[in-house]
């Protein structure tokens, strides 16, 4: 069976002396691996479009387990995030929590939307790349069915947070009468709840300027960290120890 769908290339690793195993998150078939015959040789048709961070058109073989690509047309390359370390390191982690919380043959088209705007704002000058990094984490965990709760007590409801923490189990702020419920749950600032709730909120073209204070964004970033540990279930990312160095 052919299927011709969008999507972008997460992984390429070799598969043989010249054909590479592909982990491809599209649009119509939800993430996928797929061999490329041939990708490796310097003058393939398909090299172009089967690299990491590609958005490219497939047509599509369906194997028994695996997919074959039969042709692939490029259509985006994002080449400038290869050129800034920075944007590279980010841009990989944002690969790799793709591929981690989809799952195979599974659609999730809010997701595949969220990947190309961020990757396309990534792509650009002049932009604040932890703000977005922060706010495609947070609806990435949205679009993933982790939501994360900032702006009322996710135990009686209340929007009094004065002296309020967040309970990465509960999934959100806990208000000072009901914190005794975690007590694992970490104090958090209200600048941090309203930051976090504003980055839910917006657009990512709307905040991809918008500067957050170094402190300011530690404090979320830490938070969001342990927060995605806690719900997708891994607790080893390549990318982010990477990132955590820088």
């Amino acid at each position: 069976m052919l299927i011709k769908t969008e999507g972008f290339v997460l992984k390429n690793r070799k598969y043989s002396e010249n054909d590479s195993l592909l982990t491809i998150f599209t649009r119509k078939a939800g993430k996928i691996n797929a061999i490329a015959k041939g990708a490796r040789k310097p003058k393939s048709a398909l090299l172009a479009g089967v690299q990491p961070f590609c958005y490219s058109d497939f047509v599509l073989y369906k194997g028994r387990n695996l997919y074959t690509v039969n042709q692939c047309e490029l259509k985006q390359i994002f080449y400038s995030i290869r050129e800034d370390l920075d944007k590279l390191v980010y841009g990989s982690y944002i690969l790799e929590l793709i591929e981690t919380v989809t799952t195979e043959g599974q659609t999730n088209n809010r997701l595949f939307n969220l990947l190309g705007k961020t990757l396309f704002i990534l792509a650009k000058k002049d932009i604040e790349v932890n703000t977005v990094v922060r706010a495609f984490e947070l609806k990435f965990l949205v679009y993933s069915g982790y939501k994360p709760y900032f702006n009322s007590c996710v135990s009686c409801g209340t929007n009094e947070l004065d002296g309020s923490s967040f309970s990465f189990t509960e999934g959100g702020v806990l208000c000072s009468q009901c914190t005794a419920i975690d007590k694992q749950s970490v104090k958090i600032s209200e600048m941090t709840l309203r930051l976090g709730n504003y980055l839910l909120q917006k657009d990512m073209m709307d905040i991809q300027k918008l500067k957050i204070h170094e402190s300011l964004n530690n404090q979320l970033k830490k938070l969001i960290k342990k927060y995605i540990m806690t719900h997708i279930n891994k607790y080893e990312f390549k990318s982010l120890e990477i990132v955590d160095k820088f």
